[in-house]
Parts: structure tokens; sequence; C-alpha cells
């Protein structure tokens, strides 16, 4: 039996409630480590939430593990946690799905959103959640969106967006720092039960210049979208200059960012920082450099902020980060893809208390230890099981034996989507 290739999940970071789906015993990875018990699927897309992590296969089918708390998980109604995947039952294959604080949302072939999870505040999509739980522990459907042709979701802390084919762009759940994009009423920003459709980016309002979007983001407590021109909007938790409109400002609407120059290729919304890549690769970030998440090297220890955009890795002290094609922010880290298909991330290394099962190990940087790094680093070993691994650094590695096609971050983990010429002997210690 020889390598051939396959299209696998890598997750890296703190195993705390099982959130790197690598079974018993939890132990944080402080090196991306392959999830050996879907190696035999083909993966499509990942998603990573607050403390859990949904994997979607060429094939439709679903997976998720880690917290289940809050009926994240969509099954295993009684646990608490589950450290290894299990499939989500849903009546059609799944197309996308994305990863909230404590809820997840999924499309199927059908065109019809799915959602589940912590449901108290709206983000859900379902109306009114049922009385006493607070949380819907299996699928339901988003009927107010039947219909409308919905083809990416993204999910924050406590809210949610969709987009449709035609470009239109709904959201829903908790409206606090302005993270759905209606407004405000009397300045307040209520709770939305049900999707609204954000009507200042609507194909045909003044605001989009005619201009479809073609692409959403969550952060926690923040939105934002990319139009088919390159344009992007943000709109909600802004006081740390993270949503990049230059001033320390929540967003109760959408804001188009005149400050990004160019094209945008990508859009990523953390915490208190942002990352967009641009339509020539670099990498632009902003916000506070909280353990070093802008990545701009050791001088901006003495500038914590930065109020405009900022490439990486372009100042002094800063690393050496080639043409991307993909970034995303975490919690307090960064990530990004290079063109040729490199790993290289930055920021917080560590991890904070946050759930039932005590591994705070960190590791989310997945460069070998929980150190933070201020400037971006390439990830150069991956771990196939917990005592083989292909480092780049090693003498027989004539070529790189791996390519990073799609990749997430969470709170305290990321996870990435690889193609590698694996031999699945490797995959057993």
């Amino acid at each position: 039996m020889g390598k051939a290739l396959h299209r696998v999940l890598a997750t890296f970071g703190t195993a705390a409630d099982g959130r790197l789906g690598l079974g018993f015993p939890l132990e944080s990875q402080f090196y991306p480590r392959i999830v050996a018990s879907l190696a035999g699927y083909s993966i499509k897309q990942i998603a990573c939430g607050g403390a859990h992590t949904a994997v979607v296969t060429d094939d439709g089918t679903l997976f998720t593990f880690g917290l289940n708390h809050w009926g994240q998980l969509g099954h295993s109604r009684a646990d608490k946690f589950v450290a290894a995947p299990i499939e989500v039952g849903l009546p059609d294959p799944v197309t996308a799905v994305a990863a909230g604080g404590h809820h997840t949302l999924a499309i199927t072939a059908a065109g019809e959103v799915w959602s589940w999870g912590m449901a108290g505040e709206g983000q859900l999509g379902i109306g009114e959640p049922s009385a006493g739980e607070g949380r819907q522990v299996e699928p339901r459907l988003v009927g107010a969106l039947a219909g409308a042709g919905v083809v990416s979701v993204a999910a924050g802390d406590h809210h949610s967006l969709a987009l449709t084919s035609r470009g239109e762009l709904f959201s829903w759940g908790r409206g606090d720092h302005g993270a759905l994009g209606h407004g405000t009423v009397n300045g307040y920003a209520g709770v939305e039960m049900s999707p609204r459709q954000i009507r200042s980016l609507a194909p045909s309002s003044p605001g989009s210049g005619s201009c479809r979007m073609t692409s959403i983001t969550a952060g926690p407590f923040s939105s934002g979208a990319v139009d088919s021109r390159g344009t992007a909007y943000v709109w909600g938790y802004g006081t740390g200059y993270q949503l990049g409109t230059g001033r320390p400002n929540n967003e109760a609407q959408p804001v188009q960012l005149d400050t990004l120059p160019g094209f945008v290729r990508c859009l990523s919304l953390g915490q208190l920082h942002s990352l967009a890549v641009l339509g020539d690769g670099r990498v632009v970030a902003v916000g506070m450099d909280e353990h070093g998440s802008l990545g701009g090297g050791t001088a901006a220890l003495q500038q914590r902020v930065a109020r405009r955009w900022t490439e990486v890795g372009s100042g002094p002290g800063g690393g050496l980060l080639p043409p991307c094609s993909l970034a995303v922010a975490g919690w307090k880290h960064s990530a990004a893809v290079s063109m040729d298909g490199r790993l290289f991330s930055w920021g917080w290394s560590g991890a904070a208390g946050a759930g039932f099962f005590t591994d705070y190990g960190g590791g989310q940087l997945g460069l070998g230890d929980d150190e933070d790094r201020w400037q971006p680093e390439q990830v150069v070993r991956l771990h196939t099981s917990r005592h083989r691994y292909y480092d780049l650094r090693a003498s027989y590695i004539r070529a790189r034996p791996w390519r990073v096609v799609g990749l997430a971050a969470g709170r305290n983990h990321s996870a990435a989507l690889l193609e590698t010429e694996l031999d699945m002997r490797d995959l057993v210690d």
C-alpha cells in the first residue's frame, strides 16, 4: 500500500471538550494533526466555533464534535461534549456549514437552512425558543428562508447571517453593538428572532451601488460582506478600531471600507482585530494587537493598536509573508494560506478556560508550543498520529508533502483542510 492523494482534516490547539475530534485521551496539539477517523472521507469545508468544530464532506455528510452544552453539535442530546466526529442527521446532503459561539447553521442541497444550539437570543432564526431550555438540541428548519436560495451562512457569538444567490443579505439574533446591521431605534438595537433582510445592502439599494454581495463573514460581535467589485462593508463591534473604518466606534449599519486599498479577496473578523487579503495577495490587519495578532513584529509591542489597515509582516522586525489566498482571524490569533498552499500563523498561542473538561494547553498556531508569535511563522510539521509526522525540516522530505486548501479559526483551536499524499498506515501509532 503506497501513498495516495487525500483531502483531510487536521486540527490543533487546546483539546478541551473534544473540539479537536481526536478522541481520547484529550491532549492539546501543538502541531496540526490529522483526524484519522475522517481520513476515509474527502473533506469539503470546515468551521470552528467557540469550542466545537463542524466538517462537511464532498458527499454532503456533516460531522460535528466538541462542546455540546447548548446542543450545538446537533446530536448526542445527553452529552456535554463529544470527543470524536459524529454525523448530524439532516434530510438532504449538506453544502455549507457555519459554527458560532454556541450554535451551528447548515445549508442543504435542497436550498434549506437548518440551525441548532443556543436559542435564547434569536441566533437560530426559528422564532421564540421552546419554553425552558433556551437551546435546540436537534436541527430545526429556518422556515423564514424557505425559497430564498441561500448559498452562504456565517455565525457570530449570538447572531447569524445568510447570503442568497441574488446577493440579498439577511441577519438575525442579538443586535448588541450593531452586529445585525439594521440600525437602531431610540439608540437601541434589539433582538431579531427571525431572519431580516439588511436593506442598505440590497442589490438595488443606493448604498450597494447596484452591486451584488458575494461573500459574508462574522466575528463574535461584528459582521462583514464583500461585493462583486471587491468592496468590503463592515458593521457591529468596533471600539478597538477593529472594523477598519479608522474610528473606534460601533457601527449599527453597514459602512463601506474606503480605507482598504484595491480589490478585497477575503475578509475575516476576530474579537478585537480583523484581517483582509487584497487582490495582489497582500494580507492587511487592523485593530488591537493583542498577543501579536496583527503580525507586525515586536515593534508593535510599543503601540498595541493599528488604527489603519497595515500590511502583515511589513513593519520593522516583521516576518516575511508571501502572497496569500486566504486569511482567518480567531479570537486572538491569526493564520493565512499562501498562494502555493503553505500555512502561516501568528498571535496568541495560549488558551483560556472555557468548557467542562480542563485542558488549556493552547497550541492553536500549530508551531510546536504555546508561545505567542508577533510575526508570521510557517507551520512546518504535520502529525498523522500521536507519534508519526511529516516535517519540512527533515532531510528526507524532498517535496512539500501537504498543501493547505481551507482554514478555520475558533477561540482556542484551529482547523486546516489539507491535500496530502498520505499513506494510511501512517495514521496508526
